[in-house]
């Protein structure tokens, strides 16, 4: 009885070693850096919820040459789109650019995660990224993914997306968007629209409406719904939607943007066009004398905006012959 009361120091010594252990194992588990708990092959599978990609409304592009903000004019949202550039410019964004960039992110190939902490965050540039890129699908979902370190030792970049905690280390994008610029987004025609989707068009000189039609069950009409022929308006619109632009006024400073505003505003013609769900507005003012800055060779040209009049581009004469369309033209 004795020995239970009093156990010998050896018996002392494991219970209070054993109990240490237990201790330290408790603390561990409380304190211990984890690694993302993830599958081997979940590592290297992509990352990017592609299916969620296949239907988007709006894609914003932000690298060193600034932020290039596109919507999509499909009414179904398809990636075909068309798409249309808002910001910086006024211009319709190459076909093909968008569905790249989604099949680009599609073969995205991670060597490595690492944990999304502060440490990490700054050490692989994260937190001054070379580039973003934010997605907001069709059903209002947004994603961010940011490009953070290009490594050229090893030929690897480091790659974050909203919402997700690890940060992926990756092959570079086979399309290099961290150094796109404007030329390589648009094209030469200014305006992407469903034409599906276009319930009015409106042209307006020095406020006077000198052209209004609209659509109504497929057949187009005016205000006193005398119908016009269907070929002749189809006419009308791919004209509108083939308007380019032969040069995009970059860089301007506030002394130049605030006098186009006034050239615009003094002698302005707008198209205006009613959709579904929206409608936008175009203003155009025939270039009579020298632009600050400039000289005079656009002269006899017309300067080109949005409602906004943040950006401007040149449209040649020639390719705004629909601005002289009336009701007659279109019997």
């Amino acid at each position: 009885m004795k020995k239970f009361i009093n156990p010998p120091l050896s018996t002392s010594l494991v219970g209070l070693f054993s109990f240490l252990l237990l201790v330290l194992a408790l603390f561990a588990e409380i304190f211990e850096s984890r690694t993302p708990e993830i599958d081997l092959a979940q590592i290297y599978a992509n990352p990017i919820p592609i299916a969620e990609l296949q239907r988007l409304d709006k894609l914003t592009l932000n690298n060193k040459y600034g932020s290039f903000v596109m919507i999509n004019t499909h009414p179904e949202a398809e990636l075909s789109g068309p798409w249309q550039l808002l910001q910086p410019q006024t211009q319709r964004v190459k076909s093909e650019v968008i569905a790249k960039i989604v099949e680009n992110l599609n073969i995205l190939r991670v060597r490595s995660i690492h944990r999304y902490e502060p440490i990490n965050i700054t050490s692989f540039s994260l937190d001054n990224p070379n580039l973003s890129i934010l997605l907001t699908t069709s059903k209002s979902k947004d994603y961010e993914i940011k490009l953070g370190l290009i490594n050229p030792i090893d030929n690897s970049a480091y790659l974050s997306i909203s919402s997700q905690d690890q940060i992926y280390q990756i092959d570079p994008l086979e399309m290099a968007l961290e150094t796109y610029d404007l030329s390589q987004i648009v094209e030469a025609r200014v305006l992407a629209f469903n034409k599906k989707n276009l319930k009015s068009i409106e042209i307006i000189e020095n406020g006077t409406s000198k052209l209004l039609i609209h659509q109504r069950e497929a057949i187009w009409a005016n205000s006193e719904e005398e119908k016009f022929s269907q070929d002749k308006v189809e006419q009308l619109i791919t004209l509108i939607e083939d308007m380019k632009s032969s040069s995009i006024l970059e860089n301007l400073s506030s002394d130049q943007t605030a006098s186009f505003q006034e050239m615009i505003n003094a002698n302005p013609t707008q198209l205006k066009l009613t959709f579904a769900d929206s409608g936008r507005s175009y203003y155009f003012s025939e270039i009579k004398k020298n632009l600050l800055g400039m000289g005079q060779q656009f002269k006899g040209q017309y300067l080109f905006s949005n409602e906004e009049m943040k950006s401007f581009s040149i449209i040649k004469k020639d390719q705004l012959k629909f601005l002289q369309t009336t009701n007659r033209n279109l019997k």
